[in-house]
């Protein structure tokens, strides 16, 4: 069998969100894009909320991946306060895929003193986008994101 016929995989995007959608970290291959990460951010978490929901009651468990065009896929892993999206070319892969949830697992176990009262301090999180640099092996964008955020409310006690 050719070797053409089987690229290897290649992880070219790795979005982070927090709490159903605010972007907190875009890292990318491409060294600048015509499209927004934050509404790409946003849309991958509107469509693995949605799939969740269609595909709850058929009692087939989380959506772990979607296919974008030809050999491009999106792995997604959920945690409690975090949803990580990995877009990578190649043949699918399951232990990608299981690699991508571990790892929001770890990030959420490691930071959780910041998750838990994060209130849309940028600087904060960049501990934690140097562990995905690390981890996937990919650059953050250059001119990438760095919303300004409103000042979330403190939590009540």
């Amino acid at each position: 069998m050719a070797l053409g016929l089987f690229p290897r995989r290649v992880v070219e995007r790795v979005y982070l969100t927090y709490d159903r959608g605010l972007p907190l970290v875009h890292l990318s291959r491409e060294t600048a894009s015509d499209k927004d990460a934050d509404l790409v951010a946003s849309m991958f978490d509107a469509i693995e909320a949605f799939m969740d929901d269609a595909f709850a009651s058929m009692h087939s468990g989380a959506v772990r991946s979607m296919e974008v065009g030809e050999r491009c896929h999106v792995a997604f892993g959920k945690g409690r306060w975090l949803l990580l999206y990995v877009m990578y070319r190649g043949r699918e892969s399951n232990r990608l895929e299981d690699r991508v949830i571990r790892n929001v697992h770890e990030l959420e176990s490691r930071f959780a003193p910041l998750l838990r009262s994060w209130h849309g301090d940028m600087d904060a999180v960049e501990p934690i986008k140097r562990v995905l640099q690390e981890a996937w092996d990919v650059p953050e964008e250059h001119d990438t994101f760095r919303p300004t955020l409103p000042t979330l409310p403190e939590p009540e006690a």
